[in-house]
């Protein structure tokens, strides 16, 4: 079940943050969040590959008021495609005050579950559309001999 209205106390949250402990402060909570939070998603991306990155976003997204979101596996990497992001929506549709990096929430958690997943994290656009792409990283070994 979506609480779209926790997007305002999101909102509010980081602007808490920034502006009495700092961006840098921030920044930690994100990353804190995808890294801790979302623990069981990002092991569940781990175990299933790109095919089970694209299912929780999928299932993420159906679950969000006003998303408009496509996601599609390419090769090692999953693509969102997000035409309407449902958070930015809603701030906007009640009158809020977006704060100016609301979207670099995502650099941050994403990047950071990702990270934990084996992937790597790419974010173009924002201010309620953008592209996201999460890809498998590649593990070598190295000969020695």
């Amino acid at each position: 079940m979506s609480a779209p209205d926790f997007y305002f106390a999101a909102n509010t949250i980081f602007r808490h943050i920034h502006d009495r402990y700092g961006k840098q402060s921030l920044i930690e909570y994100w990353r804190s969040l995808g890294r801790e939070y979302y623990r069981r998603r990002t092991d569940r991306w781990k175990q299933g590959g790109p095919q089970a990155v694209a299912d929780d976003w999928r299932e993420y997204f159906a679950a969000e008021p006003n998303a408009e979101v496509a996601v599609a596996v390419v090769e090692r990497a999953v693509e969102l495609d997000v035409r309407v992001c449902p958070a930015i929506k809603h701030l906007r549709d009640h009158g809020r005050e977006v704060v100016p990096y609301f979207c670099e929430h995502c650099d941050h958690v994403c990047g950071a579950m990702a990270q934990e997943a084996g992937y790597s994290f790419q974010r173009s656009g924002g201010d309620g559309a953008c592209r996201q792409r999460f890809t498998q990283q590649t593990t070598s070994i190295k000969e020695t001999g």
